[in-house]
């Protein structure tokens, strides 16, 4: 399995604005910046687009990818969520004024893109792989992914505070490879951490706890402001097996 997260920087670096990865080149996680990779051609590759839950940063490209990559007919990108992503989707961002209604423009024979339903701890089976949505607890509803190509399973609980359901769909996986782990703030914005359903550097180390001990643990999603403090403050735990993030490196598991 590769993943890939797309550098959201100008020129390219680990300091990370929006959250897009990509697995096997087909298979997207979130479309803050996938609508802004330069190079159209792996744009076009992806076929299935699964969106976390609804934060500007992991949404802000979706229409532009969506209008990069427009083929009709059946082979136009299919967009995964929960149901109240998808309606979010339809209501406040297709909906004629910020964007043309994709949804309604879409014709059989004609469709701009095609959508299905996520439902918790209900797998699916997309381009060899299959990704099993699993709740964490974060400000709006989420769902983390599970994603397992046989041979490798890596896990992407997308932006969480502490959080239960999704170590326990961990824990049975004897080939777990990885875990994409936020950590948004340092150990002094730890209540604006809590409330707004993140981790810190001190809840990231528990989290951290809870990762089968054969995975590694990659730190995404730290605020650019503070990234370079979170880094420290997690070098300052000792933690094993943790690591920060290379935007734009294909790791392979």
């Amino acid at each position: 399995m590769r993943v890939e997260l797309i550098p959201s920087s100008i020129p390219a670096s680990d300091t990370q604005f929006l959250v897009s990865f990509l697995v096997n080149d087909a298979v997207a996680i979130d479309a803050g910046a996938l609508g802004l990779l330069a190079d159209l051609d792996r744009q076009e590759k992806v076929q299935h687009v699964f969106i976390t839950h609804e934060h500007l940063d992991h949404i802000a490209s979706l229409a532009i990818f969506l209008e990069n990559v427009y083929r009709p007919g059946p082979d136009c990108v299919e967009v995964l969520g929960s149901q109240n992503v998808l309606d979010f989707l339809h209501r406040d961002i297709f909906n004629g004024r910020v964007w043309p209604d994709f949804f309604e423009l879409s014709q059989p024979g004609n469709t701009f893109v095609s959508t299905t339903v996520l439902k918790p701890w209900r797998p699916v089976r997309r381009a060899g792989l299959t990704i099993t949505p699993v709740p964490v607890s974060h400000s709006v509803e989420t769902l983390g992914l599970v994603v397992d190509d046989g041979a490798a399973a890596v896990g992407f609980p997308s932006d969480t505070g502490p959080t239960e359901e999704f170590w326990r769909s961990l824990a049975t996986l004897p080939h777990l490879k990885a875990v994409f782990l936020e950590a948004s703030f340092p150990a002094s914005h730890s209540d604006l951490a809590a409330l707004t359903g993140h981790l810190c550097t001190q809840t990231f180390a528990a989290e951290h706890a809870k990762v089968p001990h054969h995975a590694r643990s990659i730190v995404v999603h730290r605020k650019a402001r503070y990234a370079a403090e979170i880094a420290r403050e997690i070098a300052a735990h000792g933690l094993s097996g943790v690591e920060m993030v290379r935007a734009g490196f294909g790791y392979e598991f």
